[in-house]
């Protein structure tokens, strides 16, 4: 505990009042019951994005109602004076002093997994290796570079690059794109009319149409409409971008080779994971998978054997693999692993550890208090 002025604690004795905890706590209460209600009709992500993930929640394009990140912010801060400004270090006080430390903990690993938490997918063939993972939601512009025979330099832009209006240019290639239409899903349609002259590639025969962001996020596909400059005559003029596309579309700078397009972020581990067998038991008598794993070797340095399968997942280096769905039937089984990267994946498993101590301290604490009001109630 700091050792203020009094006067200077009572100024400031505000920050640390329990009624801003509770009542934020009370509001957190009421974010959860309409974000649970409102997954219905916009899905898990969407509504996680509005109202858990957000600062501010928008009614009518406004930043109105505070959202559960900025909640907790304050709650954060409004524990930490607490801690720091009003919890002396005594006796019959350490226990709540301790459980305080135990929610400080808390909040500080929700903070670390809201910025630092990743999750994406990993699809790998039987007998391949992969070190590459595909976030679910997040998006990038990739500029692929081909020229080198054995590695692609790949230069990306992220999420907050891929907005209508948006420029974008690198010192390593001389194009320019500039975004002059975006939709987050849409579908990619056979032109019934002649394309303008200065559309080219893809956007002479195919044209996208916006339509409803799916509440199943991951099965939305998003497109633009790139203008691209600085290639020359012939090649600059506008084109069409979506994700998925069964021809990409390349371009030659500088005498270089690239190909460009639009697609989920990808994510390289320093470290590869090789499919040995993957394995799919049924319930007998349908084609309902009881259980199913994956026979992996875990390449870093050296060749590691590894089980993957529902609920005994692989962890390294701060990554965990789970096993989430697979495909079979074609030329090779293919497994799908949910991979998953939180810095704060042990702050709960601490912070209950903690709380669950300082419970134990202060119910202790109590016990000659407890026996003392027994002996006064035994002799009246």
């Amino acid at each position: 505990m700091l050792n203020l002025n009094p006067s200077l604690k009572k100024e400031l004795a505000f920050l640390y009042t329990p009624h801003i905890f509770f009542g934020c706590l009370i509001w957190l209460m009421v974010l959860l019951v309409v974000g649970t209600l409102s997954q219905t009709k916009l899905g898990i992500y969407q509504s996680q994005e509005l109202y858990f993930s957000s600062w501010f929640i928008e009614i009518f394009g406004l930043p109105i109602l505070p959202g559960a990140r900025l909640v907790m912010a304050i709650m954060f801060f409004n524990l930490l004076f607490k801690i720091l400004l009003d919890s002396p270090i005594k006796k019959n006080r350490i226990g709540t002093l301790v459980i305080h430390i135990g929610a400080f903990c808390l909040l500080l690993g929700g903070f670390l997994t809201a910025y630092g938490n990743v999750e994406g997918s990993m699809a790998i063939p039987e007998g391949e290796t992969s070190n590459i993972f595909i976030d679910y939601h997040d998006l990038e512009f990739a500029v692929i570079d081909l020229s080198n025979e054995t590695y692609d330099e790949i230069i990306s832009f992220s999420n907050e690059y891929i907005e209508e209006g948006a420029v974008i240019s690198g010192s390593s290639f001389p194009a320019k794109f500039t975004i002059k239409t975006f939709y987050r899903n849409s579908d990619i349609l056979r032109r019934s009319d002649p394309a303008p002259d200065h559309y080219r590639g893809v956007a002479q025969r195919f044209e996208m149409k916006s339509i409803p962001i799916d509440p199943e996020y991951e099965r939305n596909q998003a497109s633009m409409l790139v203008d691209v400059t600085g290639l020359g005559d012939g090649v600059d003029g506008t084109y069409l971008f979506f994700e998925n596309s069964p021809v990409p579309q390349s371009f030659t700078m500088n005498g270089k080779s690239y190909v460009v397009g639009i697609r989920k972020k990808q994510y390289p581990l320093d470290f590869s994971i090789e499919l040995i067998d993957f394995q799919r038991t049924v319930h007998p008598g349908t084609q309902t998978p009881k259980t199913y794993k994956s026979i992996v070797n875990l390449i870093d340095g050296g060749k590691r054997r590894s089980l993957i399968e529902m609920n005994e997942p692989l962890r390294h280096k701060g990554y965990t693999f789970y096993q989430a769905s697979f495909s079979e039937g074609g030329e090779k089984d293919l497994t799908v692993l949910a991979v998953v990267k939180n810095y704060g994946r042990m702050f709960p498993y601490i912070s209950s550890i903690v709380i669950c101590i300082g419970m134990f301290i202060h119910l202790l604490l109590q016990i000659p208090r407890l026996i003392a009001k027994i002996r006064t109630g035994a002799s009246s």
